[in-house]
């Protein structure tokens, strides 16, 4: 991947596609399978609380990637095919237990152990994002793991959508193993930089940047990772990032509850548009996403996208009463997906630049923990807030978090480089 930016980019691009398979399942299918037959909008909160539980706790994930790894295969690459494989060895048990749609805490259980595995494969996927790309490629990979990340959504949740609906809940589980045993092959196949091993018993050494970069004890790693999260400026990013997080918990329980109760819908039917919505999604982020935010910015281009998104709310609520009408619901399930990856993709970039080369992968993991963190608090506060159990309600509560995020972000100002990235480089070359 060091020496090939079109291999680098594409490995990216898989990698996140891959980290996709199991959230189309987990955070599309199962919730609307699960309110066709009748779950409570309390029952399917606490199955997307639990999805969002592991990621809210991935800095330490990120602490653990960043202190130990096998650096004769490269940073990351270990703990990838690691994660994979057990994200594989999850899903075939959960295939075999086959909960039923009222077996609510067997399906949080599957969903809290399957991401916890995607959440170590996510975190070490960041850490080589920020560790491989040339600062220029930063908002082109942005828009690429985002991209990747909706197009192995798209597929999973269409497909395990459909899945789900012809041959019950089991299939869809063994087709997203199968989906994720595919993209292993790649990462087993391909290395980070020349001279590596491929696997822990192929001949290869740990190379000289890496070296300088990794953290050999607990001390350092963690008083550099507290002193980058302490600060104002980190604080400021938080607001952001909670929001993220918050606008995306509301959508994945919003939309069911207004596609069955409203619109009449079912889970093959919405499965199929949300697997349109993200597959759209992806080609645009893919295509033209990245290299639009290269443009604008990605702190302006987050507060330009946060304002429309508004705008989407504020319709959606007026529109409450015509629910019924499925172009509704089509046109707002296309808009708030695109709308979210654009955000996403701003996000992703303004992370990357705030995670010093050495803490990467934690810095990296404690801003995306405090973003999924919003996940799991919008399932809580849906669960648990009785006034929050119409969507209507959850779009209003969105309304007012959005417009918070817009004035922070028009106030604060964001790094346009990586953080004490030069220093690592000194070091790199005096080794």
């Amino acid at each position: 991947m060091e020496r090939s930016k079109t291999l680098r980019l594409f490995t990216i691009l898989l990698l996140y596609a891959g980290q996709g398979i199991p959230l189309g399942l987990f955070d599309f299918a199962i919730p609307a399978w699960m309110a066709v037959n009748g779950a409570s909008a309390q029952d399917i909160g606490f199955v997307v609380a639990m999805v969002g539980i592991p990621w809210s706790f991935k800095f330490i994930a990120g602490m653990v990637i960043d202190r130990y790894t096998l650096l004769s295969m490269g940073r990351r690459r270990i703990w990838i095919i690691g994660a994979q494989a057990v994200m594989m060895a999850f899903l075939i048990v959960f295939a075999i237990v086959d909960p039923a749609p009222r077996d609510v805490l067997l399906l949080g259980i599957a969903a809290l152990a399957v991401n916890t595995a995607v959440v170590f494969q996510d975190v070490a996927v960041d850490g080589l994002t920020v560790d491989i790309l040339q600062e220029d490629e930063r908002s082109i990979g942005g828009g690429l793991a985002a991209g990747g990340q909706i197009l192995g959504m798209a597929a999973s949740a269409s497909f395990t959508g459909a899945m789900i609906y012809a041959f019950g809940i089991s299939a869809a589980y063994l087709a997203c193993a199968l989906l994720v045993a595919a993209v292993t092959v790649h990462i087993v196949w391909t290395r980070e930089r020349t001279g590596e091993r491929r696997l822990p018993w192929s001949a290869g050494e740990a190379q000289p940047v890496n070296i300088a970069a990794q953290s050999n004890n607990w001390l350092p790693l963690l008083l550099e990772a507290l002193k980058n999260t302490l600060t104002g400026r980190s604080f400021l990013w938080f607001t952001s990032l909670l929001t993220t997080g918050l606008t995306y918990g509301i959508c994945i329980v919003a939309v069911p509850l207004i596609a069955t109760g409203f619109t009449g819908w079912n889970e093959e039917e919405l499965g199929s548009l949300n697997g349109t919505a993200q597959l759209l999604t992806g080609v645009i982020a893919i295509t033209i996403g990245g290299f639009a935010i290269s443009k604008i910015g990605a702190q302006r281009g987050l507060w330009i996208f946060r304002s429309v998104f508004i705008a989407l709310l504020i319709w959606m609520v007026w529109s409450a009463d015509n629910w019924t009408d499925p172009n509704i619901l089509i046109a707002f399930v296309m808009a708030w997906t695109l709308l979210y990856s654009l955000t996403g993709i701003s996000g992703v970039v303004i992370n990357m630049r705030l995670s010093p080369p050495k803490i990467a992968a934690t810095q990296f993991s404690i801003f995306m923990a405090v973003s999924n963190m919003g996940i799991s608090l919008a399932g809580i506060l849906i669960a648990g807030i009785a006034a929050l159990s119409e969507p209507k309600a959850m779009l209003m509560l969105l309304i007012a978090v959005q417009a918070v995020s817009v004035v922070i972000l028009l106030i604060a100002k964001f790094p346009t480089e990586q953080i004490q990235s030069a220093e690592v480089l000194q070091k790199a070359e005096a080794i």
